[in-house]
This record gives structure tokens, sequence and C-alpha cells, in this order.
């Protein structure tokens, strides 16, 4: 690893509470963040001359290797409980392939119509998409690094209900 990534990677473990298992090849180095929560590990992938490649939950995030502050804020905010990774799953409990990230303080005494404008504007689901999916039983899930504080909106009738 070079002094770059190794730096990186101790800050990254601070921010977490979290080791780090390390795999390494020709091309590339993959730093993988177990969460001491129980929820889905960090990941972020160091290949020379590319972006970071970081996945907090599923849809990866790409940052300049140049600059590494908006990385460390981003995975700061994510570990604090301040920002969220958000998915979909339908009544079958299939969850959706991609999430988004948005901020916790978004999802807090949200409506129904508030959750369909937040899930449009940041390109989960369009608002047909998305009333389908609640009112066939379907949730939005929110995320948190500690999986502790993870909970889902469900549709019951007109009213959104968190769970």
């Amino acid at each position: 690893m070079n002094i770059l990534l190794t730096l990186l990677n101790e800050k990254l473990q601070d921010l977490l509470h979290a080791e780090t298992e390390i795999t390494e090849s020709k091309t590339e180095t993959l730093l993988t963040y177990a969460n001491p929560y129980g929820g889905k590990p960090l990941q972020v992938l160091y290949r020379p001359g590319e972006d970071f490649k970081v996945t907090l939950n599923k849809t990866p995030r790409y940052y300049q290797q140049d600059s590494t502050k908006r990385l460390l804020a981003d995975v700061a905010g994510y570990a604090e409980g301040k920002t969220v990774s958000l998915d979909c799953t339908d009544h079958n409990g299939t969850e959706s392939r991609s999430d988004r990230v948005v901020n916790a303080a978004d999802l807090e005494g949200i409506d129904l119509d508030a959750l369909i404008a937040l899930a449009v504007r940041v390109s989960l689901l369009d608002s047909v998409e998305l009333k389908d999916l609640l009112a066939s039983g379907g949730t939005v899930n929110a995320h948190f690094w500690n999986a502790k504080k993870d909970f889902r909106y469900r549709q019951i009738g007109d009213r959104l209900e968190k769970i």
C-alpha cells in the first residue's frame, strides 16, 4: 500500500471504529471495513490513476484521489448517522439493486408525499413506481452504519408508517 492509501485507511478506521481487511493484487487494493454494528461492510477500492470507489451499501460512489477531504467527510457523516443509504424492498422481499445516500434529517417527520418527492429528487424511483411499490406492500428502507438504527417506511391506507 502506498502512503496515501495507508493514511486514508488509518483515518477511515478511526471514523468507522472498524478493522480493515486488505486485499491486494498487482492492479488494485480493496479495503473492507467490517461493520461492528452488524450491518453491511464499507468498501474502498483503489486503482492507481483512477478515482477511489467507495461502496456504503450497494451503489458505489467515486472520489478523486488528489482530494480525500470529501470522501472522509461523506464517510464521517455516514458513520455518525447524519446520512443514510436509502433503498426499496418489494412485497416479496426482493431488495432493489441500487441505493441512494440522503441526509437522515430529510427523513424526520416525513409524510407520504414528501417521501415520494425525496425518492424522485435522488432518483431512487419515479413517483409512479414508488406509489405502486408502497401500495402493493413494499417498503422504503433507511440503512445506517449502525444497523440498530435502521428503519423502513410502509404505506398503511393513505398514511406512511415508520417501522
